[in-house]
This record gives C-alpha cells, sequence and structure tokens, in this order.
C-alpha cells in the first residue's frame, strides 16, 4: 500500500464520485488516498479491521478461505466500493481476502475517525445499510451462478470482469480453485475457446479475441459479480 500525497489526483477521484454526498458532515480531510499495485493484498481474512476502504478507482476479487485450504470467489469489487464496514458493524476482523486485480485507488477512513466523527452520521449510515443490503443480494445471486451455471459461463464471466484491456493472466491452479472446477476441466475450457477463436494463447497470458462472443457465452450475467 502507497499513501498518495498527489492533491490533484485526491480532488479528482474525491469528486469523481461526490463523495461529501455520502456524508452529512465534511469527511475530505479525514480521508487518505492509498494506492494497491496489481496483485496486491488489500486484506487478509483474521487480520484486525484498521479502515474503511471507498474504492475508487480499479477493480478487486474477494475471496473466502475454505478450510480444506481452497477458496472461493465471493463477488468482485469496483468503483465505487465499499470495503470492511461488514467487519465494522460485526465487530469482527477481516472475514474474506481481498486483492486487487488492478492498480486500485481507495479513500481510507481510519476505524478510530469512524467511532469518534461518523456513527451518529444519518447519512453516511442511511447508505452503508443500503450497500450492506445490496452486498446481501449480490452474494446470494453469486452463490447461485456458481452452483447453477456451467464452467463455460462462469469462466467467461470472470474473464470479462476481471480482463486487463484485452489481456486476461491468472494463475490457472488459483483459477480453478475460485471457479469450483478441477484444473484440467479450465484447462479444456480455454483450450475449447482458443480453438473457437474466442481466445488466443499467448507466452504467458490470454488475448481476447471475441469480446461479443465471450459475452453471449456468459449469459449476459455479469450482474451476477
Amino acid at each position: 500500500m502507497i499513501k498518495i500525497n498527489d492533491s490533484n489526483l485526491t480532488n479528482k477521484l474525491f469528486n469523481k464520485y461526490d463523495i461529501s454526498k455520502y456524508f452529512l458532515k465534511d469527511v475530505k480531510e479525514n480521508l487518505s488516498l492509498v494506492k494497491f499495485n496489481k496483485g496486491e493484498s488489500i486484506c487478509y481474512a483474521g487480520d484486525a479491521l484498521k479502515y474503511i476502504h471507498f474504492l475508487v478507482e480499479g477493480k478487486a476479487k474477494v475471496t473466502s478461505p475454505q478450510e480444506n485450504g481452497k477458496s472461493l470467489v465471493v463477488c468482485l469489487l469496483h468503483d465505487f466500493d465499499i470495503m470492511g464496514q461488514l467487519e465494522y458493524f460485526a465487530e469482527t476482523e477481516y472475514t474474506a481476502n481481498v486483492e486487487a486485480l488492478t492498480d486500485v485507488y481507495c479513500f481510507a477512513l481510519d476505524i478510530s475517525l469512524l467511532k469518534t466523527k461518523f456513527l451518529d452520521d444519518t447519512i453516511f449510515l442511511r447508505h452503508i445499510s443500503k450497500d450492506l443490503a445490496n452486498k446481501l443480494i449480490s452474494n446470494v445471486h453469486n452463490l447461485s451462478f456458481n452452483l447453477l451455471y456451467p464452467l463455460d459461463t462462469r469462466l467467461a464471466t470472470y474473464i470479462l470482469l476481471t480482463a486487463n484491456e484485452k489481456k486476461f493472466d491468472e494463475n490457472l491452479t488459483c483459477l480453478a480453485e475460485l471457479l469450483a472446477s478441477s484444473y484440467r476441466h479450465l484447462t479444456r475450457v480455454l483450450a475449447k475457446f482458443c480453438k473457437q477463436g474466442i481466445l488466443e494463447k499467448k507466452s504467458s497470458y490470454y488475448e481476447i479475441k471475441e469480446y461479443d462472443r465471450l459475452k453471449d457465452i456468459s449469459n449476459r450475467s455479469i450482474s451476477y459479480y
């Protein structure tokens, strides 16, 4: 994590979502702009909660570690998502791992400031409540999606959501676990996509050649994530 001291970038990202509208009180001076590089962990399950993060640029994935050592994708995060509010109100440590899929910029609100300055902010609390409700609905949809849709659909959706421009590069062993698939089945589907001209295998990544065909295979189900 890198703390950003660029006032122009701070103002640009703060105004991008008009963050002040989510608070009754003036919040800008209490926020710190931070950057997580692609592949960097934003938090680990079991770590103490120190900040509420407001994701204002980039994409991240939330995974839940299981007792068998594997992980499952819970959801994908993008602009303007919040991290840490569930753990704060549940009074617990982080319950999931969050990893940056691209370079990610967040505004961080220190938990001590949240406790002393914003727990009586009705506009903020209303927004947090709405966000938690939407995440609950989304997670129910995600669970149904992972249980009911074939790997072709789940993989196409994941590629569309996580690819950086036309480049898709993931550790396939980890990806198989995330999509609740075997490594063998995953590589078969990727090979099929390449044979169909949808993807092209490069030395260390896959290049997307046919976005529209990926969308068709995904069953237009991107909203599930």
